[in-house]
């Protein structure tokens, strides 16, 4: 990852150079070449005057050389001057005299001179001297390789600031990428260093990632340990009542009966387990469609209440209801919010000691600022309380206060307050839980629904 970074950077700046490098040259090499003929035209404006007025007093170009090579002095460059039949009569180079202009090769810029009559007296030819070419010519060169150098060394300083910026880039998606390798070995305590830019942000999502599929993980297993537990006990109960039943040790009519009956209540607590398991998958998946109606608090409480009542009565705990009668009505599925209320009594009344007391109220809370109004509604007990370190756990799946009471069979099976806050999750509203955590105090889960 940091070489493809590197190479990248790399591969854009020396382009990047190479572009510039190009633009220069050719902006220079055209502004030197303007400088250098607005520097010829600047020394030969006054020299097609002379020699016109030169012509004109000695009616011919003889003895002109003498003013050729001072003109060639002067202006620093080859000047050549040629007739009007183009033979070259006079220049700073003596080898080119008597030679046609249009037979020899570069000679500069060439300038006409006006005779009298509107005629041509010649031409004059201004051009660079050999030196001076070739000091043009250093001049690019030198341009040429001062950009070269530049290039090289903003690549170099490239090099080293790529490789900077690439590690911060490329050590932390290595990091990730060991990581993931770990995590698809099973090991998800695994987490990557926190940075403040966005591959930062990259890590702490993917870290959120791993506690994630650790948490579901674990879950998994609980969920494979405590459903096999579950299901283990009572088929274990009735497996030894039909063995009973088999070898004739349970023979008289009365133990048959009880045996009967021991095994119907274990049935129906699989059915039971298998019903709760099935809602907790569609809670899940989100298949439910709540069935909405209108229906006032107290209606659903006083439903909630009838069904909880007898196990109640059963175990001497004193129900009391005292959910007003003018609370608005709300709009939900009244099984499903029914069955919520009512996991939310049963778990009450199972951690209620026999004389105590399990109470229901109701009533409005007032809309927060840019919102709507609740309603509230709040299961109370003056039990056994739930330990301040068990609360944060109390909505996972399985989860057992006191596993000893499930294995003695007086617990339920750790989905039913998973299963009531899906439940009020479902209808947009939230399920809390508080408690002392002392004996007597007992503990309230309150469900806040939106009016």
């Amino acid at each position: 990852m940091a070489r493809r970074l590197l190479l990248s950077y790399l591969a854009l700046i020396v382009l990047t150079v190479a572009l510039l490098a190009v633009i220069v040259r050719v902006t220079t090499a055209q502004t030197f070449s303007r400088y250098l003929s607005d520097q010829a035209s600047t020394h030969t404006q006054m020299l097609p005057t002379l020699l016109a007025s030169y012509h004109a007093q000695h009616g011919s170009w003889e003895g002109i050389q003498a003013n050729i090579e001072q003109a060639s002095f002067l202006i620093g460059g080859q000047v050549a001057l040629a007739d009007a039949q183009g033979t070259i009569v006079a220049a700073s180079q003596p080898d080119l005299i008597g030679r046609p202009a249009s037979e020899v090769g570069e000679l500069g810029i060439a300038i006409p001179i006006a005779a009298s009559g509107g005629m041509t007296a010649g031409t004059v030819y201004v051009g660079r001297s050999s030196a001076q070419k070739r000091a043009d010519t250093a001049f690019l060169t030198s341009v040429t390789l001062a950009l070269g150098a530049a290039g090289l060394l903003v690549a170099l300083l490239a090099a080293g600031l790529g490789v900077l910026l690439a590690r911060p880039i490329s050590r932390p998606l290595a990091e990730m990428g060991q990581a993931a390798g770990r995590i698809a070995r099973g090991d998800y305590q695994v987490r990557v260093p926190l940075g403040r830019d966005e591959v930062g942000a990259l890590a702490e999502a993917f870290n959120r990632m791993a506690q994630g599929m650790g948490s579901v993980e674990r879950l998994r297993r609980e969920l494979v340990a405590n459903v096999s537990h579950d299901l283990r006990t009572p088929l274990t109960v009735i497996r030894g009542y039909l063995e009973g039943l088999r070898s004739g040790e349970i023979a008289d009519r009365r133990s048959a009966e009880m045996a009967f009956e021991a095994m119907y209540g274990e049935v129906m607590r699989l059915l039971a387990l298998v019903d709760d398991l099935r809602q907790v998958a569609a809670l899940d998946a989100q298949v439910p469609r709540l069935e909405r109606q209108l229906m006032t608090i107290g209606e659903l409480a006083g439903i909630a209440v009838g069904r909880i009542r007898p196990v109640a009565a059963g175990k001497g705990i004193e129900l009391i209801n005292q959910v007003p009668d003018d609370l608005p009505p709300v709009r939900v599925d009244r099984g499903r919010l029914g069955q919520a209320l009512y996991n939310l009594l049963d778990n009450a009344v199972r951690h209620t000691p026999a004389g105590g007391q399990v109470t229901i109220r109701a009533g409005i809370a007032p809309a927060q600022k840019g919102g709507a109004g609740q309603v509230w509604l709040a299961v109370s007990d003056n039990g056994e309380g739930i330990a301040a370190e068990h609360l944060p756990h109390l909505f996972e799946r399985f989860y057992q206060a006191d596993p000893a009471r499930s294995r003695q069979g007086e617990g339920g099976s750790g989905l039913g307050l998973t299963i009531a806050q899906g439940i009020v999750e479902a209808h947009g509203g939230r399920l809390t839980a508080e408690s002392a955590g002392m004996p007597g105090l007992g503990s309230t889960f309150t469900i806040h629904l939106p009016l």
